[in-house]
């Protein structure tokens, strides 16, 4: 770089940090030099990135940027980041851009930071980016040569499609796709192993010391002996105290991590599907989804998986008994074969259980729900018996697929317990009758019924714990079917994103069914809509104009046919992209918890304060929000507060869609109430204004509206759509 580069550099560094400090840093505290840090790396990374994608990579809610929140930004853009210590001058070029923290500075919260953009080694110097003075300089091999060795951090792009839970080197591997991010802890797991190993090697001290103690202690009355063992005895559980400390260690964050990772991935690949997946399920399944990974955190710290850990241990403690007690080691084998043998029947039995179990508790839970949604109509249709009468056979139902559950899984515990008491009995009997023999000693005896717990006690776990091991195996079962779901990140990787959109809309033959078995709610949709016409969709109730919406808004997926936008087939265009670049108005509208100007950001997260204020004005609503406490940090949808007036979220609705001032606009149906109102006459006058602008598509049944489309949309049940146009001056 040359000195006017730098110069350009340090003027493209101002433009974006002005327009982020607009959009978002003027919530936080005080300012960072990490701001600066994240402004100068994304200019080197990749100076298109539009304002909204670093809106949404960067924190929200926070007072102070700090290392933790850098690498978790770069990373929701795409990048690694990677640490090393190594002098700024001796940095390979091939990993610059790098954020370098001189080696006197504190890494996580740097006061000094510096941005190592580039590399000459011709003029022995650096091209570096002062985060403190938010300048671009010069700084020669010398000087920094002279700081000494600091931390630099790379950001090499994220290649999803090399890790190891992609579905390309699963194909390779085989793995599923938990099995595939399970590998990513198998140093843990070696861990744990090798931990485990150590553990059963010393709890094998113990019958040892019980040999000597009965042997050599109690047989000769050599008090002598005894004071020489307890030494070895107390560094024994001293040592074992310490790799049980270690390994319950390891559990706990591995659990904690798993849990983690899985529940954030899930829950970011569920938002992530498209809305067919999504709406094709109850809200009772979603959240059960959501709650798969539970089940797998507590399996790893619970004692499930310490019971499995201790199954390969099992042949050395068989090995031991063998060399103490010869013949009576095949006690505990005959046993452990009928644990064996018992697990895989019991289970059999109880997978079956689990799954019935599980529909009929999901099948009350939606009636449930359904009830509760539909109190009103239940009451004035007088269907308060037959209601209760339908719920209770759904509760009996289901109490009778848990009881034969507790059933069988009690059975279960029952037949363990028995073969563990059965088993002591033979110990004692074959092991009492070879010590009459002199085959064995009563040391011995006592050494192997010690050791034979150790066997049957993982077995008997395994045996008992079924149920908690059916469900492990359904959670995993049901995460790896949703992360096998490509969602629509994945879907639009190679897909044109848009850099702006006239508004020419062409619809051939455009129809949509929700599933193959099902009939079409519409089909046989044509019509050119060119920028700036309006096109008016009316009809029946229940025909389908929501969903032809929701199609156009690219939630829905046509079944046949094409829509187009700008000359660009839908499907070649990225989804999530499109979306941004569409006002849309729901029929129903949803709002969040938080601020009034937060709900309205959503759809224009870089809009100005005044902005807002006009988009209230156009919906009628700004003088309303002027006499609120807070204004536009009103909060609004607070869990305990009551709910917003419908009329209060239709204006609200209307305001957010004014403030995206998109090219394409789309409004669902409105209540009569809010379109006789002052916002209804200011929506008319929008679509007057709006006409020749951008292009409108409006649920309406209104004359008014109607006399103003360019195209009328028209749907019927069970009859064809029809369409028809008439030409306007714009």
């Amino acid at each position: 770089m040359n000195g006017l580069a730098l110069h350009n550099f340090t003027r493209h560094f101002e433009g974006l940090k002005l327009k982020l400090v607009h959009v978002l840093w003027r919530n936080y505290d005080q300012p960072s030099p990490l701001q600066s840090a994240f402004c100068a790396i994304i200019l080197m990374l990749n100076p298109n990135f539009k304002v909204r994608a670093l809106h949404d990579a960067l924190p929200y809610r926070s007072v102070w940027m700090n290392m933790i929140d850098i690498e978790n930004s770069l990373a929701n853009l795409g990048y690694n980041f990677r640490k090393l210590r190594a002098k700024a001058h001796e940095i390979d070029e091939r990993l610059l851009p790098c954020l370098y923290v001189l080696p006197e500075d504190k890494f996580e919260w740097p006061e000094n930071p510096y941005v190592i953009i580039g590399k000459d080694d011709n003029k022995k110097r650096l091209s570096v980016f002062d985060c403190k003075q938010e300048k671009a300089l010069f700084i020669s091999y010398e000087t920094v040569n002279e700081w000494g060795p600091g931390i630099a951090a790379t950001f090499p792009r994220i290649q999803e499609e090399l890790s190891k839970t992609s579905k390309f080197i699963r194909a390779g591997t085989g793995y599923s796709w938990f099995r595939a991010l399970m590998s990513r802890f198998n140093s843990v797991f070696y861990q744990v192993t090798l931990t485990g190993f150590f553990l059963n090697i010393l709890s094998l001290a113990m019958p040892v010391f019980i040999i000597i103690v009965y042997d050599r202690v109690i047989s000769t009355e050599s008090i002598h002996t005894l004071y020489y063992i307890i030494p070895g005895i107390l560094l024994t559980v001293v040592f074992e105290a310490g790799l049980r400390y270690l390994r319950s260690k390891n559990l706990s964050w591995l659990a904690a991590r798993l849990g983690n990772l899985v529940g954030n991935i899930v829950f970011s690949h569920l938002i992530k599907l498209p809305c067919s997946y999504i709406e094709q399920a109850s809200v009772s399944s979603q959240i059960s989804r959501i709650r798969s990974f539970e089940y797998v955190r507590d399996f790893f710290s619970g004692p499930v998986f310490l019971s499995m850990l201790e199954l390969p241990f099992i042949l050395i403690v068989l090995g031991v008994i063998a060399l103490l007690a010869g013949n009576l080691v095949w006690v505990p084998l005959s046993m452990s074969l009928v644990y064996v043998v018992l697990f895989y029947i019991m289970r059999r039995y109880i997978r079956v259980l689990i799954r019935s179990s599980a529909k009929a508790s999901s099948i009350k839970q939606q009636f449930t729900m359904e009830t509760l949604e539909k109190l009103e109509d239940i009451k004035t249709y007088g269907l308060e018996q037959a209601w209760k009468e339908k719920f209770r056979e759904l509760s009996g139902r289901e109490y009778w697929a848990h009881f034969r559950l507790e059933y069988y899984s009690n059975l279960t515990e029952i037949l363990a317990n028995a073969i563990t008491i059965l088993s002591a009995v033979c110990i004692l009997g074959l092991g009492t009758s070879m010590v009459w023999e002199g085959q064995i000693s009563i040391g011995a005896l006592v050494a192997s019924m010690i050791l034979v717990w150790r066997v049957l006690t993982p077995l008997y776990s395994m045996c008992t714990m079924i149920p908690r091991i059916e469900q492990l195996d359904n959670s995993v079962r049901q995460i790896n079917e949703l992360m096998d779901i490509e969602n629509e990140f994945q879907q639009s990787k190679n897909k044109v994103k848009l850099k702006r959109i006239h508004g020419d809309i062409t619809l051939h033959n455009l129809a949509l069914r929700y599933d193959e078995n099902q009939d079409f709610v519409y089909r046989n949709v044509n019509c050119e809509i060119k920028a700036g016409e309006l096109l008016a969709v009316t009809g029946d109730s229940g025909a389908g104009k929501t969903s032809f919406l929701k199609t156009l808004h690219s939630l829905y997926k046509p079944s046949k046919g094409s829509i187009r936008i700008d000359g660009f087939d839908v499907r070649q265009i990225d989804p999530i992209d499109l979306r941004q670049h569409i006002a849309y108005a729901p029929q129903a509208p949803d709002f969040f918890y938080g601020t009034i100007a937060e709900n309205l950001q959503v759809a224009n997260p870089t809009a100005s304060e005044n902005e807002i204020w006009e988009a209230l004005k156009i919906a009628g609503i700004d003088e309303l929000v002027e006499e609120f406490p807070h204004q536009l940090d009103t909060v609004i949808c607070k869990p305990d507060a009551h709910p917003l007036s419908p009329y209060f979220k239709f204006q609200l609705s209307l305001a957010r869609l004014y403030l995206q001032n998109a090219k394409i606009v789309i409004i669902d149906e409105l209540p009569s109430v809010t379109l006789n109102s002052k916002t209804g006459r200011m929506l008319v006058q929008y679509i007057k204004n709006s006409i020749g602008k951008r292009t409108m598509i409006i649920v309406t049944h209104r004359q008014d509206i109607l006399k103003l489309a360019h195209h009328t949309v028209t749907f019927k049940n069970g009859l064809p759509t029809e369409v028809t146009s008439q030409e306007k001056e714009q």
